[in-house]
């Protein structure tokens, strides 16, 4: 289990996530542990995606997230100056990108990037890049003949 790595001190808020104040073990830093009481229901998986939401400055005081004994759970840094996980996470948490914007109007929901696929996009960005090559190619010889045949009509012009 992740979670064996930090220490539990002290239970200091619990609004259906619970925050301990705790430390990791390995180096004593203290940390914050977020444990989400009704496991994945509908409203903690719409505030862990708030977590992508974040500004990259934000996003580095994550320390670990994952799933422990069926609950989801997140460790940052200490949230000095918010009463709670949910108080951070909306006050720091971005508007909606256009992508997710326009996944939420259509009503389809986001692809997941952490998903395997196969290696079609893969080989479909090297086809693309072989085509841009070869077209390339054809162009830088396309324009070769024409400037052959344009010197050759200036030297061999009869005087």
């Amino acid at each position: 289990m992740a979670l064996d790595r930090f220490e539990l001190l002290e239970l200091r808020r619990d609004d259906g996530v619970q925050t301990f104040y705790a430390r990791e073990i390995a180096t004593a830093r203290p940390v914050q542990v977020h444990l989400f009481a009704n496991g994945s229901v509908e409203d903690n998986l719409a505030l862990l995606a708030l977590v992508q939401r974040l500004p990259e400055t934000e996003r580095r005081r994550v320390i670990d997230r994952g799933v422990s004994a069926g609950r989801p759970y997140l460790v940052t840094e200490r949230l000095a100056g918010f009463a709670s996980l949910r108080e951070w996470l909306g006050a720091k948490a971005t508007a909606a990108s256009i992508d997710d914007q326009f996944f939420d109007l259509i009503g389809a929901s986001r692809p997941d990037p952490t998903l395997e696929t196969s290696g079609e996009p893969h080989s479909a960005v090297g086809t693309t890049a072989a085509k841009s090559l070869l077209a390339t190619a054809l162009g830088v010889a396309a324009a070769l003949v024409f400037l052959a045949l344009l010197i050759g009509v200036i030297v061999f012009h009869p005087r």
